[in-house]
């Protein structure tokens, strides 16, 4: 067949087409069934991101079906002698590219049996020296209990990791699922955390040295209490971290003496939660070059100047030097009667900022509602306009619910 047809045939045109029917799979499965030449670009981009495991459970060998099973142990899996009959399940699972393994927020019950079997196939699998899922760059695992030895549930070619902690009593401890995690997949280069995790409450007296390749760290969803934030910031202290996202907590009990000098090579940072536990978390950053800042802090009830008074100059001598793109929230609750002198005080502590070259400021004022507009004196109103700041490149200020 000629004409348009030949066009579709041009891999790069074809690629385009199936990446914009991404998140239509029925679309891409109809493409995949109705040409030879479109079946596996089709089905590249169909199982390319999964967010779930349970359609591959259906493509799992008879041979190999009590992996399914959640009285398997570990030593059955063991017997198992592997087999050419994985032909099925090995073409459509070495084109996924992202797996969520399964619903976290709801019907643990599934979630439970499909990991299990996900851990089963890895032990499995384990044996012939390769992954279920051997080009697997992303992936959502859910810690609910401790990780089999014998599984290898991180692929080496991972880059990208989320764990959801489900605080579970059994569940390993974030050190050890770590340590494993960057063992079985050395390249890992983005970790993200989500939820409640366990410790062993014992600092390792060290940075790890083997975190050296994790770039990216999302803790903005975990809640991190005490032990497990003095935990992570010594176990990854080192680690060439560019990017961070932390939410702290208030009245946070820390030897922060202890802890080392942390996130050397740290570029972005998005921190919110506790102005107290933000301010002495600030001050064992060691990072020199941070050019970009999206602080969110707590409000107070009282004493909101005095609190912005004393951690503006904070941000001004840790970060000044570099820093060029600043976000900063003043958030509820707070005494409204305060607005107008929390912005005044932020502009004047702020001003050695501009001086040193920061080129971007954004200012986000929380209201209770949006569709009533906030008044300011003349003296301030001023100072929200962006041609109060002729030496910023960017200035912008909005209020929020």
């Amino acid at each position: 067949m000629r004409g348009p047809f030949e066009t579709l045939c041009i891999s790069e045109i074809l690629a385009v087409i199936l990446d914009g029917l991404q998140g239509d799979k029925k679309s891409l499965y109809h493409m995949s069934c109705c040409c030879r030449a479109f079946t596996d670009p089709a089905l590249d981009v169909l199982w390319r991101s999964m967010h779930s495991f349970a359609p591959f459970t259906s493509l799992i060998p008879q041979s190999a079906s009590f992996a399914n099973d959640s009285w398997t142990t570990d030593h059955d899996l063991l017997k198992y002698r592997p087999s050419n009959d994985w032909k099925t399940f090995d073409k459509y699972a070495a084109r996924v590219r992202s797996l969520c393994i399964g619903d976290y927020i709801n019907n643990i019950a599934d979630l439970v049996k499909t990991q299990d079997c996900y851990t089963c196939l890895t032990v499995i699998r384990g044996q012939d020296g390769c992954h279920p899922f051997p080009k697997l760059r992303s992936l959502i695992y859910i810690l609910y209990g401790p990780i089999s030895p014998q599984a290898k549930p991180f692929p080496p070619s991972l880059r990208s990791l989320t764990l959801v902690c489900r605080d579970a009593i059994d569940c390993d401890p974030i050190e050890l699922v770590l340590d494993r995690a960057v063992a079985e997949a050395p390249r890992l280069k983005e970790l993200r955390i989500i939820g409640l995790m366990r410790t062993m409450r014992t600092l390792h007296p060290t940075p790890q040295p083997h975190f050296g390749q994790i770039e990216s760290l999302d803790l903005s969803k975990a809640y991190i209490r005490a032990p497990e934030l003095a935990t992570l910031c010594t176990l990854l202290s080192q680690a060439p971290i560019s990017d961070l996202k932390i939410h702290l907590q208030d009245r946070l009990d820390i030897d922060w003496d202890a802890i080392p000098p942390m996130f050397p090579a740290l570029k972005q940072l998005d921190v919110r939660g506790s102005m107290s536990s933000v301010t002495l978390f600030m001050s064992r950053l060691a990072a020199t070059n941070l050019h970009t800042l999206v602080f969110q802090p707590n409000g107070y009830f009282q004493g909101v100047v005095i609190v912005f008074d004393y951690l503006i100059p904070i941000i001004v001598k840790t970060f000044g030097k570099s820093l060029k793109s600043l976000d900063l929230h003043i958030n509820g609750p707070r005494p409204r009667a305060e607005d107008s002198d929390v912005i005044k005080s932020i502009f004047q502590g702020l001003e050695p900022l501009m001086e040193a070259g920061l080129q971007s400021l954004r200012l986000f004022l929380q209201v209770g509602s949006t569709l009533r507009p906030v008044q300011f004196p003349p003296e301030v109103q001023s100072m929200l306009e962006p041609s109060a700041w002729p030496s910023l490149k960017h200035f912008h200020f909005a209020t929020k619910e």
